[in-house]
């Protein structure tokens, strides 16, 4: 379909039905553009809105896209929150806009992807700060095809902090991540409420002392799957 903005702008309105709780809108390769995630952030005035997912693969969302849908945040309800925006514009501004969303109260779950954007080390500095949402249980961040590097691996590894985290999805293929970036997020199996982690490290260029210390975290006590 090619629904565009105007099409964005006018399932909008969908935050005006009476007691909704759960929606998922899947608009996969639809061209609506930044105009059109401003319009859908306007979802976030659902006043009993729990959980939200957001299919916007392909369709030309760039920073100041990103920066409306992280108003998101502002959704008084929302417990469950799903973004998919691989293959956007998004580069390192967007990523920092996205950040804001660790300020929403009552979020349990949340879900990013950000594959095949332009996201680089700063841009994954900032998500890491994902850390401080202070109701988080389960995270996915899928940020495969960037070029995050090692300081950005090493930045995400401070998701360790986050005190309520179970549950942690990392997918971070093709980055330009070695050995001291997969040593950096071994160091995740010190998050203290963690029970399950994934990593996928595809297509990076992780040698011997990377791959040993991801082997380690078999012995952790939480429930790993790493792929390198």
């Amino acid at each position: 379909n090619r629904i565009g903005d105007s099409g964005a702008h006018a399932l909008a309105a969908l935050k005006d039905a009476p007691r909704l709780q759960i929606l998922n809108l899947d608009l996969h390769k639809n061209m609506i553009g930044d105009r059109g995630a401003r319009a859908l952030a306007a979802l976030k005035a659902a006043p009993f809105l729990r959980s939200l997912s957001v299919a916007l693969t392909g369709n030309e969302i760039g920073d100041e896209g990103a920066e409306a849908l992280a108003t998101l945040k502002d959704a008084p309800s929302l417990r469950f929150l799903t973004l998919r925006l691989f293959g956007n514009k998004i580069r390192d501004a967007g990523a920092r806009a996205l950040a804001a969303l660790k300020e929403a109260p009552s979020l349990r779950s949340l879900s990013i992807e950000l594959s095949e954007n332009g996201i680089g080390a700063s841009g994954a500095q900032a998500l890491a700060a994902l850390k401080d949402t202070p109701s988080l249980h389960s995270l996915t961040l899928q940020v495969s095809g960037n070029s995050i590097g090692d300081k950005g691996a090493l930045a995400l590894a401070a998701l360790r902090k986050a005190p309520l985290l179970h549950c942690l999805t990392l997918q971070l293929g093709k980055n330009g991540i070695s050995d001291s970036g997969a040593e950096a997020l071994a160091g995740l199996k010190e998050a203290p409420s963690l029970h399950s982690l994934t990593l996928q490290l595809y297509g990076n260029e992780i040698g011997d002392s990377g791959g040993e210390a991801l082997h380690a975290l078999k012995g952790s006590g939480i429930d790993c799957h790493v792929y390198y």
